[in-house]
């Protein structure tokens, strides 16, 4: 039996993961499932790590995830058909308020991690040349080691691979974003959005202080 609360929990794991798997820029890179599977185990190492606070893990895993997700594409993709009458400006606010939610958010569920492995047991690339990478996300669950969740990662490479999308037992993270950030475009603009947006990214990083 799966447990209902993991979807979410994997998905604020793999934010830093699989982001930590996407630095590399070598003359013949690595696929991105090999590299993913060689960083993996530098991101469980920090969660397992019992030196380590609560908080210096989130840190860790957050400065990860911030170098390493392609922002910009990820608003793009939440925006929708907004994004095209945004100025320069309200672009880069929104890139950065999004980034502080994502970071806050997410990082807080680091808490809910219990020594769950995650797995590559698969990988395929998309027609337009992002790459797909199926993974496995297996725990304890009575007492016995079995599989939590099915997870796609969606990657975009252009000087490297970086992380466009997590999705959770076919669920869109960005799709998900989408359907909230189109609502509130539609009934309050740009301006209440942002605003949302950075309310709720003071709230978390309040939160854990």
């Amino acid at each position: 039996m799966r447990s209902s609360r993991c979807p979410i929990i994997v998905t604020g794991l793999l934010l830093g993961w699989l982001s930590a798997a996407l630095a590399a820029a070598e003359a013949d890179p690595p696929s991105a499932r090999e590299v993913i599977d060689r960083q993996l185990k530098d991101a469980l190492a920090i969660l397992r790590d019992a030196k380590l606070t609560a908080e210096q893990k989130r840190q860790k895993i957050g400065k990860i995830a911030e170098e390493h997700t392609d922002f910009e594409t990820l608003s793009k993709m939440t925006m929708g058909r907004y994004w095209r009458d945004l100025s320069a400006e309200q672009r880069a606010a929104f890139i950065e308020a999004f980034k502080t939610h994502l970071s806050n958010t997410y990082g807080t569920l680091l808490n809910g991690y219990t020594n769950e492995d995650v797995k590559a047991v698969g990988d395929h690339r998309e027609p337009n040349g992002d790459w797909t990478v199926q993974l496995s996300v297996v725990g304890t669950v009575n007492g016995s080691r079995q599989e939590l969740a099915k997870v796609d990662c969606r990657l975009r490479r252009k000087a490297e691979w970086k992380v466009i999308d997590v999705i959770p037992e076919g669920v869109s993270i960005a799709a998900n974003f989408r359907d909230q950030f189109q609502d509130i475009m539609a009934h309050g603009g740009f301006d209440r959005l942002l605003k949302l947006l950075r309310e709720k990214g003071g709230g978390a990083a309040a939160a854990r202080s």
